[in-house]
Order: structure tokens, then sequence, then C-alpha cells
């Protein structure tokens, strides 16, 4: 689709690829391989795409482990060989966890097919009218557009930038408003608290296993050698620019919210008073939309769930009302504040229109 501002035409560039054996796969050098892992490796840690589909029928991922001791395995060059060559799918994290830096966005559509190339080609071209470069890869469902960092930036920034910039093209975002399909971010989040590790994308230049079609990149030639040439010429996005531009941008963080958000802290206290439950006097509010306030589920965070901490919905203009998406009952969430469980319709939980 052409973004009908004179921008590049996506192209349908993915080809059939059959899952290839020890004699089918694709050469992939050493040089391809550093090249990649300085490009698109933020952390060692990653997961592998089943062969398989789970008994949902997706084409997972997962882990994989060391038989022997069951801790994670670090990616290594070998795995990266295997992933380029077709052999293996990897998905990698979008952020290194120590500073929280990245170094790539992506932008992650599969909805509509019938806007959603559209939408990638107005970010695409919108990017490049600031002087950012975004290269097109297309997906099973849709398409991936990804930005290169000349240095490790800043995962809030980044964005913060992408953000931004759909919200003035009317781009819709996955979870921002309400919005049920759109763009997804990556990176997920603005940092990382320890421990955790954030959210992976597939791989670019990989066979996705349910299709076993490699995706390629669009613009060039599909052998991976025209690809890395490509990749090597790309305009890397710097700090200093990203920095300009997102100078004056409302941060991710309160760019859905009609106010700053409310920091009380949590608070822990065992009485029965039944009618001076508050829920808000219990939980941190940390996104809202037009209907809910979206905070971290008191009874989600004594299980050690609820990682995004925002699977509560706490209705604006009834506050009594809130939800725990996750299944945490009423008395469940009562009950990790401290409160006896409830003997009225006062505080049920709200059904979402």
């Amino acid at each position: 689709e052409n973004n009908g501002k004179g921008g590049s035409t996506l192209m349908d560039t993915q080809t059939p690829f059959i899952v290839p054996g020890k004699q089918q796969r694709l050469a992939v050098s050493p040089l391809m391989v550093d090249e990649y892992m300085k490009w698109f490796v933020n952390r060692r840690a990653y997961l592998v795409q089943r062969t398989k589909p789970d008994d949902s029928g997706k084409f997972s991922y997962y882990a994989p482990k060391d038989k022997a001791t069951k801790e994670k395995l670090s990616l290594t060059r070998k795995d990266v060989e295997l992933h380029l060559a077709g052999v293996k799918t990897i998905s990698l994290y979008a952020i290194e966890p120590e500073q929280s830096t990245c170094k790539w966005i992506a932008i992650d559509a599969d909805y509509d097919a019938d806007r959603v190339f559209k939408d990638l080609a107005k970010l695409k071209y919108d990017l490049s009218e600031v002087g950012v470069q975004a290269i097109f890869e297309h997906s099973r469902r849709g398409g991936h557009l990804w930005v290169l960092a000349a240095e490790p930036l800043p995962a809030s920034l980044c964005r913060t930038l992408v953000f931004n910039l759909a919200l003035r093209l009317d781009v819709p975002i996955k979870g921002h408003m309400s919005e049920v399909e759109g763009i997804e971010i990556f990176p997920r989040q603005n940092r990382l608290e320890p421990g955790y590790y954030g959210n992976a994308i597939r791989g670019p230049l990989g066979v996705h296993r349910a299709t076993c079609k490699r995706y390629w990149f669009d613009g060039t030639a599909l052998t991976l050698e025209a690809q890395f040439q490509m990749l090597r010429k790309v305009q890397r996005l710097t700090l200093d620019q990203l920095q300009q531009l997102t100078y004056g941008m409302t941060p991710v963080e309160e760019v859905s919210e009609a106010s700053k958000p409310v920091t009380r802290p949590f608070i822990s206290h065992s009485h029965n008073a039944r009618s001076s439950f508050n829920i808000r006097e219990h939980v941190t509010v940390r996104r809202t939309d037009r209907r809910n306030m979206w905070a971290q589920c008191p009874s989600c965070a004594r299980a050690g769930r609820d990682h995004h901490r925002d699977n509560l919905a706490i209705k604006k203009d009834e506050p009594h009302k809130y939800k725990c998406w996750a299944g945490c009952s009423r008395d469940d969430i009562r009950a990790a504040c401290g409160y006896a469980p409830s003997t009225s319709d006062q505080h049920s939980l709200y059904r979402r229109a």
C-alpha cells in the first residue's frame, strides 16, 4: 500500500522456505553472525520457537534450559548461525537490563489487513521526514518496522518517539484507550526491574515455524548476502538525534492519563471494617483510559504475578467497582489488602462493556 504522501510501497517480499535439513540450510558467514549480534542482540537471554504446535495450536516460544542444571541457556554464536541458516528460530529481548537501553526499535503490526500496511507506510514516511530510517519486514500476519540504533538508546525515549508519532497519525496502539488491535512498540517497557526480561520479538531474517516461510527486509534481493549489505548501509538513530526529536514530547507514562498518576503507596493492614474499604488506598494507578484506571492487582502482587502491574481495572466514575482481569475474585483482592470478605454488592466486580 502507498502512504499517499510519496512514501515507498511496502511490497510482498515474503517467500516460501521449507524447513531445511542439514543439506538445505543457507550458508552463513562468521561476519554475518558478528554483525547480527552487534545489531540486534541486547542481552544473551533468548527464546526459541517450537517446531510443532502446542496444545492451543500455536507455535509458541520457550526459554531453552540446560538439561542437567535446568538453568536458562545464554545465546551463543551458534544459535544465531542456526537462526540465519533457517534451522531454528530465535526471539530476542528488546531491552538491555542494566541500563534499560536498546539497540533497535521495532513496530509490530498484525491487525486488520486492509489498514495495517497503510499505517506502517505512514509511520515509515513520517519517520523519514524527521531523518529516521525505518526498514520494513513482512511478518506472518502483517509486518514490522525496524529502526536501528547507532548506540544503545534509552528505552523510554524510543517508546516516547513512536507513541507520540502514532497518536499524531491516528495509528492505533494496542492497549491504549482500550484499543484491542493496533501496533505494538518494542521495547514494550520504559525500564526493567531486577529479575525481569521484558518482551521479545522474533529475530529478523528467521523462518517462522507456523508457515515455514522466511520473511525478508523490503527493498533488496532475497538473499542473506544482499540483506546484510542493505543492513550495513541503514542510517542509524543516534542518542543526540533521539533526544532532539523527543524534546517536549509527552512521556509514554503520561500520554494516556488525564492527570498525573496517583502515588499512594501500598498499605497493608489487618482489620474487619468492611464499610471503610477503598481500593484506591491500596494501589498505585499506572495508567488511565476513557473508562478505567489501571493498577497492579494486590492479590496478583502477593502471588508474584502481574509483572506489568496493570491487571486491575477500577471504574473511573464508580471507583468502588473494580475487577482483576487475571481472574482474582473480589474477596481475593480484599484479603490481600487485609480486609474481610465483602457481604454487599457495593464493591462488586463490574463488567466492562
